[in-house]
């Protein structure tokens, strides 16, 4: 994972973002095919701690990553403004061409971070290990993601360059880029650029196609280049061969091709005539000039044009002034006016002149908002075809190209709309014309509001585009030979065959006006021109000539047709003429003279050292440009002398094929010397001169004196300019060490005719020594070399393992091929270190064996495939097919294939050899091929085998199928047959009084309609507490007297009424109980029903409508017609009612609806119950089905069955159905049934007996069943929990016989115990006690001991008849119950029965009525009333009253409520109340039983059950003398029988002191 902390930055660059989740980082890695984890991850991310990243710890476990570096790029150096020193400023220095494409060969600016101030910013960040490139591109995704829109501070938004040009931008290189082809006749004016959809886009669209459209337009393109591609389009430039064919190409710019747009618009720029920039450097904000001194400024140099507007783009470093006119400038003027003044307030002004825009820059305003390709169509859908291109800077930020400047300016007018209307920011891209003819981006850090102008108007930032200007200084040689008026004309004409346009020339100073050829590595234009004119003066020769007497003067003007000459100093002259004349116009200008010798003289002794010194003295240093040679008149005297090279880089120079042949050539033609060569490499030379020297080559020149001189002085001139390049491993890649690398490019300075040789000094460091290009023989210009080496060879190097033994194979056998070839060491070679090889030689052939060789690594290549499983086919590898896969990986692991079981199910995938993807695929897919079966198994108890003896099930599939289990319950109700007796009951007889139940209760029913509630009340409408009454108008004694009990507010406002005759209307309830008084008239027409029911039904409807419109939700109705009107009740009822129902079912709102009758009208009161009566029928019926069911739930009991599925899987259908069967067996096997026959024991069981047989089997998983006409017991479940319920059967009919004989004896017993000695107040014992004293009676017992109600522990002794706790002796009586039951009951056999009474019954509607007085509003249904028939309890309670009979004249009984859960009911109604459970509810008032007066009170404490249902009794209670209570009383104080609140509370502590009459079950 050496490489973790690059693909980790990777990730944020691919997602564009700067903040993610650990997890987010590491799937992304995965997907890649990157094996890591989080917590690698987090190490990484750490070590670059604090330098790029910041780590925040998330609650849920997670590590939020953001990109926080504490790097930073200098934006101010790019521009060369940075203020710092580069050993203060702690911001990178770098160029802004780092990520690539750098368009300058001789770039001054830092590519990399090995050296400087750089290197130790990396460092102390701990960076030193990151990409350089991918650091930069995280550095400036940072800077992106932060900027503002709204605010354009510089330490928010900063410099943001972003070149433009003709396709750049994402995915489109820099127009200026490399090109293809070296086009030798460039022409711009016939160029235009190509625009159409990308290859993702328009695969069938490619440049073949479009040269032929064109051909169709009879268009030819003489060339293409600067061809680019991005993710929507593609781009190229093409030149026509005519140029009248861009006017006609341009007329229609767009090509449509089977839907897909082919654009076109014109490559050169269009020069903008109304504005131009002004720009200067500033230290900070104050140091700009004020506005105000800069528009005079402008004024003075756009005199005739006073119209203009200016806009500020300054930066922090620059004052940047945009000057926009109404009309076109004359830009000769504005220079000259430049040119007098360009200083203002002592700064330096730059004028800069801009290319019309036709782009623009647009982003959303919202930052966090990202600008995608659906966004750019919605925004610029008015101009979607005029759009030439588009790219995404960042992902916030695209830029828009339009086809022409025309589109551009008319949709830039309305601007302004679309930036409200979309929130975005628009900016006009505006392109300056730069001197230095290098295109460059300037980030502007102001914005320039778009309501200035239109097109023109500046953006946010601008770009330079180049100048078609290109200015070089000539060297003083150079500058002779081009004044010369021959050779100037010749420069030129060589320059514009070689670049295409015209120079102009200015002393030293060459001015190229026009484009040039595009060079392979986008060499700068000034180089370019340096180059090109460097190759013309090759063609010439200069000598320096001192001290010429006038003569030689002469002779020099009479030759200046064809020899260049200029004076330096005195009478010494540079004279410049081509090579091939040089020698014979010196000899002609030194003929045989008088004056040769003094001349000779005077010469040697200012330039040349004596004759006597070996070439060796030479002096070591010289001025190249300054180069002597003063060639005599020919002597006939023969002189030798010899120049020694010793040198390692002079002797490197005679390898060379060529050197020496072209040196002694040139030694010839120009001194007129002969020239010989000779050669020593042994110490035994006896040659005093060379003795000693080693490897020594020595010049030996024969020839005239001063020719020798002069030959001998120009050798040592050429090698002491012998230069050393070096190249090393760490700045020009590995080729260095590559020995057979350096014979290469040797082999080919030869071909180019190069004088330089190329000699290895280390693995590390080659050296190419060369002649300046001073030298205008043999000299080489630096930069060729290196254009040499780098556009003619390229380096790769190629990473491997050696997978397998046939991927070995086809890597050797490639390897032998290249070392096969011709050319090898001549254009490629080949270099091997362990897993690596290095490529190197001619950039095509080396491409082209670089993708031979990733072909074989491709071919052989571990990839990964993808291939998705099952949850059920990954679990059933697992389990069942494990040794079946670990086979199948032993098969595949010599080719280095991962089919790992963790692979496939984390990674869904399996690592191997593309060509293995399909067999291993489809033997994976056999292996997975499964089969399943699920079925169910209902057996009791087999849940218990798979939830605790799993291992028996996974014996029977082991290696076989794989097994899948759930465990479901599912509610089955299982019956439960009736008992053949009752419970046994103590029977306690009294006579039932129901005349005192039937004074207890009032006249008032009420009956349940969908929500809403219907009442019969006999009572006063005056006195109802409702939201409105009824007064019918019509009725004078009615409206009478409510009106009178109203009060004078009501009058007042019901004589309003009256007067305008507004009736049906509202008043207020005034002094009555009620809110509102609704007067609704009403009278019919006639006595016939018709005309009754059509009026009561108006009359009816009409109420509600008043009611609703003012909110009322209680209604409380008259029964009019039944007073005066003499009317047929029970027709008056009937519509009534009938009319309420209808408007209760339209309005579907609750409401509570009453009738109020009068007390002597009692025959209406009967037909309002009996109608209805009928119109709860339905309910009735429903609320009967309702009570059936529920009484057949009473014999039945829920029971959770536990049901096994199991789900079997396996790629053998034979292996499922076996399995399948053996597992059903051992369910069988594992589950047994027992039958217990002749037990007539349970015929003798009460219900609550069987019903806790039951639940106690159930609860064991037994499934029982009892058979009482068969006498059996059938048990289902397993062995030990079947033997459990045997066991408990036995133990139930032992407490059965126990039970029976205690209750049989005690029958018709009751076992009193006097409260206070010798007071005759007596208490009877509790039922279960009455029995157990009674069993011990009969039994002749001395004594039994038992713990009463008050939980104290007592001893009756018989013979006493007394009861003893601690000292204290109490007597006791056994006194024979001999009463008689209710009249009203029912007869039966059981002892305690509940009976369902009849709605229509006047029992019911009595009880109903009972309870219905304080719950109005409060319940929604009656489920049912119930009597309770509890003849113990009965009599029980009628002995205890009979005892307050004897004690009181009067008894107090009363009829109360007590609310309790449904289950508490029925335990009463079997035991009666049970003191014990005293204090559940509270003690406030006594530790007893508590009684209310109002259902309402008692309905707090009735809960509710399963069913949404409430239980509330009607009770008998005997009050007898009662007191206020508290919560400390145990029993009432001495002489009370209850205590109480006061008011409707009463606390019974006898458990006979009350009997329930009724159970109601209500909702």
């Amino acid at each position: 994972m050496a490489n973790l902390p690059d693909s980790i930055i990777s990730v944020f660059l691919e997602k564009r973002q700067c903040i993610l989740i650990d997890t987010e980082v590491n799937n992304a890695l995965i997907n890649q095919g990157i094996s890591c984890n989080v917590e690698d991850i987090h190490h990484h991310v750490k070590l670059l701690s604090p330098g790029l990243f910041q780590l925040i710890n998330n609650s849920n476990g997670r590590v939020t990553i953001c990109v926080e570096p504490k790097i930073e790029i200098c934006d101010e150096f790019l521009g060369n403004h940075c203020p710092a020193k580069p050993k203060q400023c702690d911001r990178l220095h770098i160029c802004r061409h780092f990520e690539g494409n750098c368009p300058s060969l001789n770039c001054r600016f830092p590519h990399d971070f090995s050296k400087g101030y750089n290197r130790k910013i990396i460092a102390e960040n701990h960076c030193q290990r990151i990409n350089p490139v991918l650091l930069v591109k995280l550095l400036r995704l940072k800077k992106f993601s932060s900027r503002n829109p709204s605010s354009y501070l510089p330490p928010t938004r900063g410099h943001r360059p972003r070149g433009r040009g003709r396709g750049r931008g994402r995915g489109f290189s820099h127009h200026g880029s490399s090109r293809n082809i070296i086009v030798k006749k460039d022409d711009r004016n016939r160029q235009v650029d190509v625009s159409f959809p990308s290859s993702n886009l328009a695969q069938q669209i490619d440049m073949e196609m479009i040269e032929i459209l064109l051909n169709l337009h009879d268009i030819k393109i003489e060339d293409k280049f600067n061809e680019n591609e991005n993710e929507y389009f593609r781009r190229i430039t093409i030149q026509l061969e005519r140029i009248d064919d861009i006017e006609k190409l341009l007329i229609s710019p767009i090509i449509n091709h089977h839907g897909n747009d082919i654009k076109f618009k014109r490559t050169n720029q269009i020069i903008d005539k109304t504005s131009f920039l002004l720009k200067t450097s500033i230290i900070n904000e104050q140091d700009k000039i004020i506005l105000s001194r800069i528009e005079l400024y402008i004024h003075r140099l756009i005199k005739n044009n006073s119209k203009s507007k200016i806009s500020d783009l300054s930066t922090n470093t620059e004052q940047i002034i945009l000057v926009n006119c109404n009309n076109e400038i004359d830009f000769n003027h504005v220079r000259q006016a430049y040119e007098s003044k360009s200083e203002l307030s002592g700064k330096h002004f730059t004028l800069i002149q801009i290319y019309e825009c036709d782009a623009l820059e647009i982003h959303f305003n919202d930052t966090n908002k990202s600008i995608t390709v659906d966004d750019l169509k919605i925004i610029f859908e008015s101009v979607w075809k005029d759009i030439f291109a588009f790219n995404f800077t960042t992902h916030d930020c695209a830029e828009i190209e339009f086809i022409n400047l025309h589109a551009f300016k008319q949709w830039m007018s309305t601007v302004e709309q679309i930036q409200i209307k979309f929130q975005v920011t628009i900016n006009p891209i505006i392109d300056s014309v730069d001197e230095t003819n290098d295109t460059e981006s300037i980030s502007s850090i102001q914005t320039i509001p778009v309501h200035i102008d239109t097109c023109l108007n500046t953006p946010g930032r601008f770009h330079d585009r180049s100048r078609q200007t290109t200015t070089i200084k000539l060297r003083p040689e150079w500058a002779l030979i081009v004044s010369h008026p021959k050779f100037k004309l010749e420069y030129k004409d060589f320059i514009h065959n070689e670049c295409g346009s015209e120079i102009d020339i200015h002393d030293d100073e060459v001015i190229y006006n026009g484009s040039f050829p595009r060079h392979v590595h986008d060499m700068k234009t000034n180089v370019i021109l340096q180059d090109k004119t460097n190759e013309f003066m090759q063609n010439f020769a200069w000598r320096t000539l001192f001290k010429l007497e006038p003569r030689n003067i002469e002779i020099l003007r009479m030759n200046s047709a064809t020899v260049a000459f200029t004076r330096v100093k005195d009478n010494d002259y540079m004279v410049g003429t081509k090579l091939h004349d040089i020698s014979g116009f010196i000899r002609k200008l030194f003929a045989k003279n008088n004056q040769y010798s003094q001349f000779e003289q005077s010469h040697l002794k200012m330039n040349i050292p004596s004759n006597n010194n070996s070439s060796s003295s030479l002096p070591t240093k010289s001025k190249i440009i300054e180069k002597s040679y003063n060639t005599p008149a020919i002597s006939s005297i023969t002189s030798t002398s010899m120049y020694t090279i010793n040198t390692p880089e002079q002797i490197s120079m005679f390898s060379i094929d060529t050197f020496e042949d072209r040196l002694r050539e040139y030694l010839q033609e120009t001194f007129n010397v002969q020239v010989t060569f000779e050669r020593t490499n042994n110490n035994n030379n006896n040659n005093e001169k060379t003795k000693g020297l080693t490897n020594c080559i020595f010049i030996k020149l024969i020839g005239q004196k001063d020719d020798i001189e002069n030959a001998t002085k120009d050798l040592c001139n050429l090698f002491l300019s012998i230069k050393t390049k070096i190249f090393n491993d760490k700045t020009n890649s590995n080729w260095t060490k590559i020995e057979e690398a350096i014979e290469i490019i040797q082999y080919h300075f030869k071909l180019n005719n190069l004088i330089c040789t190329c000699q290895q000094i280390s693995s590390t460091i080659v050296y190419i020594h060369y002649f300046n290009i001073t030298n205008p023989q043999f000299g080489i210009d630096e930069q060729k070399i290196e254009d040499l080496i780098q556009e003619l060879f390229r380096l790769v190097t190629i990473n491997y393992n050696q997978q397998s033994s046939k991927f070995t194979k086809d890597w050797i056998d490639l390897e032998n091929i290249i070392h096969q070839r011709d050319d090898y060491k001549k254009n490629i070679c080949l270099y091997k270190e362990l897993n690596t090889i290095y490529l190197f030689g001619l950039t095509e052939l080396v491409k082209e064996f670089y993708q031979k060789f990733q072909q074989i690594t491709n071919k052989y290549n571990l990839q990964s495939c993808k291939i998705t499983l099952s949850e059920r086919q990954l679990k059933y590898l697992t389990h069942v097919a494990k040794a079946d896969l670990i086979k199948l990986e032993k098969q595949y692991k010599s080719d280095g294939c991962d089919i790992s079981l963790n692979r496939l199910r984390y990674n869904c995938e399996f690592i191997a050899p593309p060509d293995m993807h399909s067999k291993i695929k489809d033997s994976l897919e056999i292996l997975t091929q499964i089969h399943e079966t699920s079925f169910e198994i209902d057996e009791p108890g087999f849940e218990t085998l798979v939830s605790q003896g799993l291992e028996r099930l996974l014996t029977i599939v082991k290696s076989k199928c794989f097994l899948e289990k759930t465990i479901e319950t599912r509610r089955i109700h299982i019956s439960i047959p009736k008992a053949r007796i009752a419970n046994f009951n103590d029977e306690i007889q009294q006579t039932q009084d129901t005349s005192t139940t039937a004074k207890a209760l009032s006249n008032m029913t009420s009956v349940n309609i969908g929500h809403s509630t219907v009442t019969i009340l006999i009572g006063d409408l005056t006195t109802q507490a409702v939201d409105a009454i009824v007064a019918c108008s019509s009725s004078q004694y009615l409206c009478k007297t409510i009106i009178s009990q109203a009060g004078i507010q009501v009058q007042n406002e019901y004589n309003l009424l009256k007067a305008s005759d507004q009736f049906p209307d509202t008043t207020s309830g005034g002094t009555l109980p009620c809110k509102k008084i609704l007067f609704i008239p009403w009278s019919p027409n006639s006595r016939d029903p018709t005309d009754v029911k059509s009026s009561l039904s108006t009359f009816i409807s009409t109420a509600f409508t008043l009611a609703i419109s003012v909110g009322s939700k209680s209604i409380a109705f008259p029964a009019v017609g039944c007073g005066k009107f003499h009317f047929d009740p029970s027709i008056i009822a009937k519509y009534m009612l009938h009319e309420t129902r209808k408007q209760l079912t339209k309005y579907k709102i609750k409401m509570n609806i009453s009738f109020i009758l009068l007390p002597i009208q009692q025959n209406v009161y009967d037909e309002f119950i009996k109608y209805l009566n009928q119109m709860q029928t339905v309910d009735l019926m429903v609320s009967y089905k309702n009570l059936m069911k529920k009484q057949d739930d009473q014999s039945t009991i829920a029971y959770d069955k536990k049901i096994i599925k199991i789900t079997l899987i396996s790629t053998n259908d034979n292996y499922l159905m076996k399995c399948k069967q053996e597992i059903i067996d051992l369910a069988r096997i594992f589950s047994i049934k027992s039958k217990l026959t002749n037990k007539h024991d349970m015929l003798d069981w009460s219900q609550n007996t069987i019903n806790k047989y039951y639940e106690y089997c159930l609860k064991q998983g037994v499934i029982p069943t009892l058979d009482f006409e068969n006498v059996t017991i059938e048990l289902i479940g397993t062995k030990d929990t079947v033997h459990e319920a045997e066991k408990y059967f036995y133990e139930l009919t032992s407490e059965t016989f126990k039970e029976a004989r205690i209750h049989a004896v005690a029958r018709n017993v009751i076992w009193s115990v006097e409260l206070i000695p010798n007071s005759d107040q007596w208490e009877q014992y509790s039922f279960k006690l009455n029995g157990i004293i009674e069993d011990a009676f009969l039994k002749e017992y001395h004594h039994i001991d038992f713990q009463n109600d008050q939980d104290e522990k007592c001893r009756i002794i018989f013979s006493a008849m007394e009861e003893h706790h601690g000292t204290k002796i109490r007597r006791i009586r056994r006194k024979p119950v001999d009463s008689t039951l209710p009249d009203t009951w029912e007869s039966s056999d059981q002892r305690c029965k509940r009976v369902l009474l009849q709605p229509s019954s006047a029992e019911y509607q009595n009880v109903l009525a009972q309870f219905h007085v304080t719950m109005l509003g409060k319940y929604s249904k009656i489920i049912k009333i119930e009597r309770i028939q509890n003849e113990r309890w009965y009599k029980q309670y009628t002995a205890h009253r009979d005892d307050f009979k004897r004690r009181y004249s009067q008894i107090n009984e009363r009829l109360l409520f007590h609310g309790c859960p449904s289950t508490s009911a029925d335990q009463i109604i079997r035991e009666c109340f049970n003191r014990s459970f005293a204090g559940v509810n509270g003690v406030k008032y006594g530790c007893g039983v508590y009684f209310h007066a109002q259902a309402s009170y008692s309905h707090q404490y009735a809960q509710l059950n399963s069913t949404g249902e409430k239980t509330i009794f009607l009770v008998r209670v005997l009050i007898g003398k009662t007191c206020n209570g508290d919560k400390n009383m145990k029993v009432p104080p001495s002489g009370y029988d209850t205590t109480t609140d006061g008011q409707h509370i009463f606390v019974v502590y006898h458990d006979a002191g009350a009997y329930a009459d009724h159970l109601i079950t209500y909702q």
